[in-house]
Formats: C-alpha cells, sequence, structure tokens
C-alpha cells in the first residue's frame, strides 16, 4: 500500500517522504516546497541546485517554490521578500487526505500569524495538496479568512530536470504575447513558435493556460505541463552569465534545468472576497 512519514530529510528538516506503487516523492515542510519525484518506471523529474542550502528560513533554490501572496518583485518595492513569505516559513503538514496502493495524496497548511503579517496585513489560510501517482499533481488553494478582500499573485515555480538546455524544446507558448523580463526589462513581446533555448529566457505570457510540453530526446522522454485556475505562465532558464550571479545556484546548473512555471501573475492575478477560495493547479506527467 506504501507509506508517508514525516521525516528527518536533507539539512535536517522535517521533510515528508512518500512511497507508493507509482512513484516516490518527497515535500519539505519548509517552504511547503516539493525537492522530488520520481515516477517508479522513470528518474527523477525535479531538478534541485547542489549548491542550496538546506535551512529553516533560506529558500530552497530548485525544486518546485511556492510563489505566494505575491509573484516577483512586491508590488510596492520596498525590502520585501523576492516572490513572497510561503516560500521561506515553516508550513504544517495536514496528513493523508487519501490513499490506494499507487496513489498518495498529503496536505500542508499555512495560515496567518504575526509573522505573516510582518509581510502582508492579511488573514488567510493557504493548503497545498499534492497527489503522487504516475502523474503529479499540485493543488495550492487560498481562503480568505479575513473581514476584507485582497488580491494574490502567485506561482507553483517548477525547476524540471533536463538533460541538455540546449537540445530541449518547449511547446505550448506558440503565438502567446510575454513580457520579457531578462536584464531587468520589461518589454512586451509576441512569440511565433516552439522555444528552443540559446540564451538567457525570462518570460511571462500571457493568456497561457496551457498544456505545456518540455521534449527532451537526450533522456527520451517529454515531460507534460497542465494547469488549472491559471492563465499566465513563465519561462525561465538564467544562462550562463546570471547563473554567476545567483545565490544558492552553480554556474552550470543551467544546463540541466528549465522551469516552466504556473502562474497567476500580472493581469492574471487574482482578487478573492472575504469568506472566498481560489485554487491553483499544476498536473506533471512523464511520456517515453
Amino acid at each position: 500500500m506504501g507509506s508517508c512519514e514525516v521525516v528527518s530529510g536533507r539539512g535536517g528538516l522535517p521533510t515528508v517522504k512518500i512511497v507508493n506503487d507509482a512513484a516516490t516523492a518527497e515535500i519539505s515542510l519548509m517552504g511547503g516546497h516539493l525537492i522530488s519525484y520520481i515516477p517508479k518506471k522513470d528518474s527523477e523529474m525535479i531538478f534541485v541546485s547542489p549548491a542550496t542550502r538546506y535551512q529553516e528560513g533560506v529558500p530552497i533554490r530548485g525544486g518546485a517554490p511556492i510563489c505566494w501572496p505575491w509573484f516577483g518583485k512586491h508590488p510596492d518595492g520596498g525590502d520585501k521578500p523576492m516572490h513572497g513569505f510561503a516560500r521561506q516559513m515553516m508550513w504544517e503538514y495536514g496528513g493523508v487526505k487519501s490513499a490506494c496502493a499507487n496513489c498518495t495524496a498529503v496536505t500542508l497548511t499555512l495560515k496567518s500569524s504575526d509573522a505573516t503579517k510582518a509581510f502582508w496585513p492579511y488573514d488567510f489560510e493557504l493548503e497545498l495538496e499534492v497527489v503522487v501517482a504516475d502523474k503529479l499533481t499540485m493543488t495550492l488553494k487560498t481562503t480568505n479568512t479575513d473581514s476584507r478582500a485582497f488580491t494574490i499573485s502567485q506561482a507553483i515555480h517548477t525547476y524540471f530536470l533536463i538533460s541538455d538546455i540546449s537540445a530541449i524544446t518547449i511547446l505550448g507558448f506558440e503565438d502567446k504575447d510575454y513580457f520579457n523580463k531578462v536584464g531587468g526589462a520589461n518589454d512586451l513581446r509576441h512569440n511565433d513558435g516552439m522555444i528552443k533555448v540559446t540564451g538567457e529566457i525570462d518570460g511571462v505570457y500571457k493568456h497561457a493556460p496551457g498544456p505545456f510540453q518540455i521534449l527532451d530526446p537526450k533522456a527520451g522522454r517529454t515531460i507534460h505541463v497542465a494547469t488549472a485556475g491559471s492563465d499566465s505562465a513563465v519561462c525561465w532558464n538564467p544562462w550562463i552569465e546570471k547563473s554567476k550571479t545567483l545565490s544558492d545556484y552553480t554556474p552550470d546548473a543551467y544546463k540541466t534545468m528549465i522551469c516552466v512555471e504556473t502562474c497567476n501573475a500580472l493581469e492574471d492575478a487574482r482578487t478573492i472576497q472575504p469568506g472566498e477560495s481560489h485554487a491553483m493547479t499544476a498536473i506533471y506527467s512523464i511520456e517515453k
């Protein structure tokens, strides 16, 4: 039937370890952060930087960071953390929601507290449900427990492990407008066809609900990404020069990773009324 338990994981951080007949997975409670997913008939799907620190309060470089309640820089600027505070806080393990021989669903939660209100003045409940099966499903549900409406932008900022950045092809972004963020730019461009990465790429794509595919012929597989509750997406790789400046990253790490991120970004930000919720889902699978 498999197993699910909280163990002392990488760096001693409490980690949910899931094993069933379809796959294995690891989710760190620090950041509610998925750091591994391995289907039984394949190899690791998730990239984590070999230089990352596993320390409480320090965002993990790689995996699937939860960017919430803002994506990118805080709208008002200042010194608030990049991509929000959820990825640098300890989440609570909510237990196994359902289980069978080849499927395990678990939940993690983050609720408003004095620590969160130092960054954001609202009451909320954030729930991450992770379903580990022959597909990996991640659903991020925001519930407004405040008396005021609030607006969030967010992302499941997944780093995928690939064989060679120069050899992959990314589908699903054809005929999409996007904001090019490379070098601090913010210019609107249009993408005509499939994406081949030949330099730094940092694009926030409008009206991009997926599905997306990462074709990796050297690895002999295609990674599929499907979404729900999202109408924007990001494709990111830092390439050579930026890799040298990133924290907890190695100069060559860009060669074996690509981020295809499920988002509510820019004009896709969501306003949630008191007592209401919004859910965003990413579904990942591998085709040989």
